[in-house]
């Protein structure tokens, strides 16, 4: 008996080995892709296993969801009438819109692309100078090529113009530049899906769902023109430059300085053109007062709208439109020479927004773009 198990004990171990490897793969082909099916002895034979037995893998049930939603809802805004020389009223928004615009936000994917910003709240420009440590923000990185962090900074401090020239408009300029970009941002988003609606409509109208024809009536709406003048809304749908929003935030402002930058948020010197205001702030509403806003982002948001809309800056979204049919990235110092009905200054205006732009060599953050944490 001893005899006749020894043999069989050896072939045991030379077979073992491999026994065990075919069981190991056999299960993890199972826990891999379960098939209806599986043919255990063509696992178990000891053959080398090619390419060809691979199965083509399925594509995951989650992939195939539809990203486009029926409709997402945000709060509509309004602005109020202006004739052609006057300075448009900021959009009233209702608390906790934040980050949304229109009835509509964009289908697809355009909206889920943008880099979500963290608001920060300074009570002081030393507070303010703390939160760009913490995160090691400087205007010498950007310049450099980092990416801006995306602190969206709701208001500006009540004492910056106690620190000297050099400072205050560092800390100016280092707290806006990420909101601009972040209002551009959004402004980008609604364009890519523009330009794709349109080369829709271009192919075939009855190609539009239903919430993409609401979405573009939304849009145009919120732009002042109609969907009939979609190469219109083209131009109006784009971007405000960093370096000529800077300068002239700098100028209106005093780079932050002004009364009514302090107490409302009033940048970039923009004027009621009706007897209200939906802030508080410590001065009588009327026409030809400063428009006040809620935070720094609404200011801003109110400034693009303003050059993308009034009929004085027409020129501007041209010549804009113009650089981008060359292919050529918008240039601020270029386009702030059109600019010439935003002041009764005129072209001594634009000289001295262009001195500024120079000076602080604003023109390198036009490329600037925000990070994600």
């Amino acid at each position: 008996m001893r005899l006749s198990v020894r043999p069989a004990l050896k072939c045991g171990r030379k077979y073992a080995f491999p026994a065990a490897w075919a069981a190991m793969f056999t299960a993890g082909v199972g826990f891999y892709e379960p098939a209806p099916s599986v043919d255990v002895a063509s696992y178990l034979s000891f053959v080398t296993v090619s390419s060809a037995h691979a199965q083509p893998h399925a594509e995951p049930a989650f992939l195939a969801v539809n990203a486009e939603p029926s409709s997402l809802i945000f709060v509509r805004h309004e602005m109020s009438e202006a004739d052609d020389t006057t300075v448009r009223a900021p959009r009233d928004s209702a608390p906790g819109t934040s980050g949304g615009h229109g009835r509509f936000a964009a289908p697809g994917n355009a909206v889920r692309r943008q880099v979500q910003v963290r608001a920060i709240s300074p009570r002081s420009a030393d507070e303010l100078a703390g939160f760009f440590r913490d995160v090691a923000y400087t205007l010498t990185d950007i310049r450099q090529g980092e990416a801006v962090p995306p602190l969206k900074v709701d208001r500006v401090p009540g004492d910056l113009g106690a620190k000297d020239g050099v400072e205050r408009k560092m800390l100016f300029i280092t707290a806006l530049l990420p909101v601009i970009l972040e209002a551009n941002q959004r402004v980008l988003a609604d364009r890519e899906q523009l330009l794709y609606l349109r080369n829709k409509l271009a192919t075939d109208p009855r190609m539009l769902t239903a919430i993409e024809r609401i979405w573009l009536d939304d849009l145009a709406d919120r732009y002042d023109t109609t969907i009939d003048r979609i190469d219109e809304l083209v131009r109006r749908v784009d971007i405000v430059p960093p370096s000529m929003a800077i300068a002239q935030a700098g100028v209106e402002s005093g780079w932050g300085t002004s009364f009514a930058a302090r107490n409302g948020n009033a940048l970039y010197g923009q004027i009621q053109v009706s007897g209200r205001h939906s802030v508080d702030v410590p001065w009588k509403p009327g026409a030809g007062m400063p428009q006040p806003f809620a935070d720094v982002g609404e200011a801003t948001d109110a400034y693009v709208i303003n050059l993308n809309t009034h009929p004085a800056y027409a020129s501007f979204r041209a010549e804009r439109a113009a650089m981008r049919a060359r292919a050529e990235h918008p240039d601020g110092f270029r386009l702030i020479g059109t600019l010439l009905r935003y002041s009764e200054r005129g072209q001594g205006y634009v000289q001295f927004v262009r001195q500024i732009m120079r000076e602080n060599e604003l023109s390198d953050f036009d490329r600037a773009k925000l990070s994600s944490f």
